[in-house]
């Protein structure tokens, strides 16, 4: 059992016009060490991505993405 804190990280997307991008986008953040789970949805331009608190941030994400055209605005919370 992993007890490890995790934290979601919530964005709008750029790049990412249809399912099979969404689906090409959630294979690629899966992949990046600390990511616990991720839904990329194309309809709403929307991604959340859970990570292992402190594992990882924007900069780390966006780096994946890029060579496939896809990038990550982060949403505006209200805390």
């Amino acid at each position: 059992m992993n007890t490890t804190p995790t934290e979601i990280l919530r964005f709008t997307t750029t790049g990412i016009t249809c399912g099979g991008c969404a689906n090409s986008a959630t294979t690629i953040l899966q992949r990046l060490p600390g990511v616990v789970a991720v839904r990329v949805d194309a309809a709403s331009s929307t991604a959340e991505v859970e990570v292992e608190r402190g594992a990882l941030g924007l900069e780390e994400l966006l780096v994946a993405l890029k060579p496939a055209g896809y990038g990550l605005i982060p949403e505006k919370t209200n805390a």
